[in-house]
């Protein structure tokens, strides 16, 4: 036994919690909390403030239960779990996306997710608390459930976060999205008439959750980037009703199979473009176990208007794929940044002594193309001087550069976000939206007097170094 604080690799979100309040960024709330009207906006307020994680230990109705969030809120606490250093975060990231160096996980015999096991009819999922988000939420969603799930042919594992609404003691409903990897999955089962494997996995390690929310090429497991980030690879255990595997070390773990034909009415919810999603006929997931420690931990997400846990893991870890995959389509790329909700608004940087004639068209055709691309809606693109995690900057850029009738291209018609409110396919299947690139980029000839002139800057001195230091600010 060891009183040791841990350090990255976090192993469970256990390991987390701990370093987190070793670190002072971690309140543990006495005060009795109410599921169907207080966590929502106390995670919402804690979100707009950058405030710390939270442990809410008085759950109404759940007396033996303690729901963990917003653990993943603040860019120290993405780069604590990624094991990076805060000052380069977003290049660092890059790199070890870029890397290549993927290690498969390790199958162990067992793990602290078996400690306890519950088979059919004695499955109750009303038994855990289960949060409320929005107002018109009901009946309630798991929002931190990492769906896990196996290619039907090549027994490819895939890893994301989705909602689940209650439908019963061992029901469930599944939002699956169509042209998402769960959606490609899904349909195998459907054209075989075989109901699919799922393991929805609650209260996972740090890096894992990130992961969850960075979408991956094709045929390539998100958790074998795990190992890339920690030079080992993830304990994983077998599930036990199906060949599954997840995270030896999660708090939960619900197994079941989504029914190829069942379906049922769900939503409305409150999704991450920030209004209400409406309600549809989605696939059925029947529980057939549930695994967990013995005094398990939930994890809860809010989920609604940015900001939130979720925009932070997701905005982060879809700017390193984003850029991972234009690069190799696009070499003239050097940085990515998603702007706002899930990459509908992101912004990109190309090597401006490379511009040439066809660039941004070719870099919008190629952002639409790849599959961390698909929920692209306006593509913002940057010379590679300007700092596009400056809002500043990024305002300056757009003002001074980007002309309408000249700089801008919309493409209707192209694969967009199925709950995106501006949508005029909003609830008719897949979503199409158009697409707008906005080429924020210095002019090239006739129109380029002005940017050859230089970025009118005051001169670097010494002298003036030296005051700053003395005054404490960075020169």
């Amino acid at each position: 036994m060891t009183n040791e604080v841990p350090r990255f690799p976090f192993r469970s979100l256990r390991d987390w919690i701990v370093f987190l309040e070793q670190n002072d960024q971690l309140r543990r709330n006495k005060k009795e909390v109410n599921l169907r009207y207080d966590l929502g906006y106390i995670s919402k307020v804690t979100a707009d403030t950058g405030g710390p994680a939270l442990i809410h230990e008085n759950i109404y109705g759940y007396p033996d239960w303690k729901i963990f969030c917003d653990g993943l809120t603040t860019f120290q606490r993405k780069a604590w779990a990624l094991g990076l250093p805060l000052e380069t975060l977003a290049a660092s990231l890059a790199g070890v996306i870029q890397s290549g160096n993927l290690i498969k996980p390790v199958l162990v015999d067992t793990g602290p997710c078996k400690e306890v096991k519950i088979f059919g009819d004695n499955i109750d999922l009303t038994n855990i608390p289960i949060p409320y988000t929005g107002k018109y939420d009901n009946p309630p969603y798991i929002t931190a459930g990492i769906s896990t799930i196996m290619d039907l042919d090549t027994g490819w594992h895939n890893i994301a976060i989705r909602r689940f609404q209650l439908k019963g003691k061992q029901r469930l409903c599944d939002l699956i999205v169509s042209y998402q990897h769960e959606g490609k999955i899904f349909a195998k089962y459907v054209r075989a008439g075989k109901p699919m494997p799922i393991a929805i996995v609650i209260g996972a390690d740090p890096l894992f959750y990130l992961l969850s929310q960075m979408p991956a090429e094709d045929n390539v497991s998100e958790w074998d980037y795990w190992g890339a980030f920690t030079g080992e690879p993830l304990q994983v255990v077998k599930c036990e009703t199906n060949e599954l595997l997840v995270p030896a070390q999660a708090e939960i773990v619900i197994e079941g199979f989504v029914d190829p034909l069942k379906r049922e009415f769900e939503g409305p919810f409150s999704e991450f473009p920030g209004y209400y999603s409406g309600c549809y006929y989605l696939p059925v997931v029947d529980v057939r176990a549930v695994t967990m420690r013995k005094d398990a931990i939930y994890y809860y997400l809010y989920m609604g208007k940015e900001p939130s846990e979720g925009h932070s893991m997701a905005h982060l870890m879809y700017s390193a794929q984003i850029l991972k995959q234009l690069k190799q389509l696009v070499p003239e790329v050097r940085d990515v940044n998603v702007l706002s909700t899930w990459s509908f608004t992101t912004a990109v940087t190309v090597d401006r002594r490379a511009k040439r004639e066809g660039l941004i068209k070719k870099l919008a055709m190629a952002a639409k193309a790849i599959q961390a691309g698909a929920l692209i809606k306006n593509l913002l693109v940057f010379d590679d001087n300007v700092d596009i995690r400056s809002l500043s900057d990024i305002i300056w850029s757009f003002s001074v550069k980007f002309q309408p009738a000249r700089d801008f291209l919309a493409i209707p018609n192209t694969i967009g976000a199925e709950l995106d409110p501006s949508e005029p396919s909003l609830g008719h299947g897949p979503g199409v939206s158009s697409f707008g690139v906005f080429d924020c980029t210095e002019a090239g000839p006739p129109y380029d007097e002005p940017f050859r002139r230089e970025v009118a800057l005051p001169p670097k001195s010494d002298k003036a170094l030296e005051v700053l230091r003395d005054l404490g600010l960075n020169g």
